[in-house]
């Protein structure tokens, strides 16, 4: 099948759900495979986000013939404009570029061979010559494009430019993270990565990978930044006595398109305000609700807009994130007056972010879908500080196709996702065990502290060897900083870690597997909160630990 494309040629590529981008035909990168359907593809290079997709040749069409019909002057996308400087960029150096190639045009001779066919303006032999090079000439004609195709390959279209939407935001918020929207979407084939919208309906969208989001995904160094050390001369001392979680705070640069779908989200506690600060800043339309109303104005400030109830965001809205503290808060906000199944309607999507026990989270899903909506379950793994970070790590069961509208918004949120099946409760029973194992870790950490006090030995210095054996994990290395500092500023409640090891000993109540240890750690715990520290960090487990 012919092909109405070359490699260089510039373009507009329309991704379904998304308006036309300015882009560039590009030689496919080896990562990714050719779409396995009967129509052309192309490779194309999106400016602006730097990102790359297998486009159907269909929704593919000319830079300049169409740029009235797809230069948008109202509601314009973020990165939008950034990507049409770029490409006009490119299209002004065109011209330039040809004259300095002159070496690549068709000779005089071949030119008036192609105007005048019949006519010879060469010696016979010089002809026999240059024969082959004239038949090339006649079959391709137009040489520019080969010079500006080199061209445009030597362009350095991921250098930074004053005109990038990463800075200006980042520049204009200081945000902890910026995302700009882009006509792309990073797709993983691997059910470790986050897992991609691909529905059969959903032609356009393709596999898609971006350099700019590879190295997004490196999780930030456990390192002071240079622009946080106040003195320079101060001594070099282990990476224990160095970190405080509030310092670790950093930028985590994104491409995210939002979704066209409106999302609402209830719940502005220690995880919820990250989440929906990530949501804001990567483009998303986002109404909020919190049972303390004045939590919602800074994000009201930030551009999101505020629902009175429950109910209310939910049948405003086509996608509802929920994140509270407990079962007993999610049965008052599913269940309770105004609550989110009074605005459940036939279509409407609701998904459920927060640990509660496995049959809560099925009562609350039996409960909406019985009236029409659509539940996914998705509790994240991670404290404050990832949420801020938007490098989170989210574990999904339920409907598929609403994980899949949720991409974008995941994206946003965490640094990957996990599809774990259509059985609700599969996420929660997960999340369990991985805050059952963190939970353990840390009263044992207090516990070894604690001990090292007793025995006379310097907790500095077993912090510091902590960090440089095979212990040495950012749980380890933040705790026992915490605890050095005697500084419990909550990034995970105690008491939220003590409730989930409490469902996790009644999760194993009910397989009749045996928990010696969590059930040890969970009486420390217990202690600690008879302490009055049920409010701080867990690592406040210490107090008890050494009381």
């Amino acid at each position: 099948m012919a092909s109405k494309f070359e490699i260089g040629d510039l373009v507009w590529a329309k991704m379904k759900g998304f308006p036309a981008w300015p882009g560039k035909v590009i030689e496919p990168k080896d990562e990714l495979k050719t779409p396995m359907k009967k129509k052309n593809h192309h490779f194309i290079f999106f400016f602006g986000s730097e990102n790359y997709a297998w486009i159907p040749e269909d929704s593919i069409f000319h830079y300049m013939s169409n740029k009235e019909k797809f230069l948008l002057t109202t509601r314009v996308p973020r990165g939008f404009k950034e990507a049409i400087e770029a490409m006009e960029d490119a299209v002004k150096a065109l011209p330039e570029q040809s004259q300095i190639r002159m070496q690549d045009l068709p000779s005089i001779d071949e030119e008036l061979a192609q105007i005048f066919p019949n006519k010879s303006f060469t010696a016979p032999a010089r002809k026999a010559k240059e024969t082959p090079v004239k038949k090339e000439a006649e079959t391709k004609p137009i040489k520019p494009k080969i010079k500006r195709d080199s061209f445009l390959r030597k362009t350095p279209m991921k250098r930074p430019s004053p005109l990038s939407p990463s800075q200006k935001i980042i520049k204009k918020a200081r945000a902890v993270a910026k995302v700009t929207a882009s006509p792309s979407m990073l797709h993983h084939k691997s059910p470790i990565h986050s897992t991609p919208i691909n529905s059969p309906d959903k032609s356009n969208e393709a596999e898609v990978t971006s350099a700019t989001k590879i190295k997004s995904r490196i999780i930030p160094e456990l390192k002071v930044s240079e622009g946080e050390v106040t003195n320079d001369d101060m001594p070099v001392t282990s990476a224990a006595t160095q970190i405080e979680e509030s310092l670790l705070i950093k930028p985590v640069m994104k491409s995210v398109i939002p979704t066209p779908s409106r999302i609402g989200f209830l719940g502005l506690g220690i995880m919820g305000q990250g989440m929906v600060m990530n949501l804001l800043r990567s483009g998303h339309e986002v109404t909020v609700w919190n049972r303390t109303i004045v939590k919602c104005r800074e994000f009201v400030k930030a551009g999101a807009l505020k629902g009175n109830s429950p109910a209310e965001v939910v049948q405003s809205c086509d996608i509802t994130f929920s994140c509270v503290s407990d079962s007993s808060a999610v049965k008052d906000l599913v269940f309770g007056n105004a609550g989110v199944l009074q605005g459940i309607s036939p279509g409407k999507c609701y998904v459920e972010m927060s640990t509660i026990d496995e049959d809560t989270v099925q009562d609350a899903a039996e409960a909406i879908t019985a009236r029409g909506g659509v539940f996914l379950e998705a509790p994240v793994v991670g404290s404050r500080v990832p949420a801020l970070e938007g490098q989170l790590v989210i574990l999904a069961a339920g409907d598929r196709k609403l994980y899949d509208d949720c991409y974008s918004c995941f994206e946003a949120l965490g640094k990957k996702s996990l599809y774990l099946g259509s059985d609700v409760g599969a996420a929660m029973r997960m999340k369990l065990i991985i805050n059952m194992i963190m939970g353990t870790v840390m009263a044992s950490l207090a516990e070894g502290m604690a001990m090292a006090e007793k025995v006379g030995l310097d907790q500095e210095d077993i912090a510091e060897v902590l960090s440089l054996g095979s212990l040495s994990c950012p749980t380890v290395i933040h705790k026992s900083q915490a605890i050095l500092n005697q500084k419990y500023d909550p990034h995970f409640p105690l008491q939220h870690q003590q409730k989930d090891l409490r469902l996790a000993l009644q999760l194993g109540d009910k397989v009749e597997q045996p928990l010696y240890v969590a059930a040890a750690a969970n009486e420390l715990y217990k202690k600690a909160r008879r302490l009055g520290y049920g409010e701080s960090d867990i690592s406040a487990v210490f107090r008890a630990a050494s009381a």
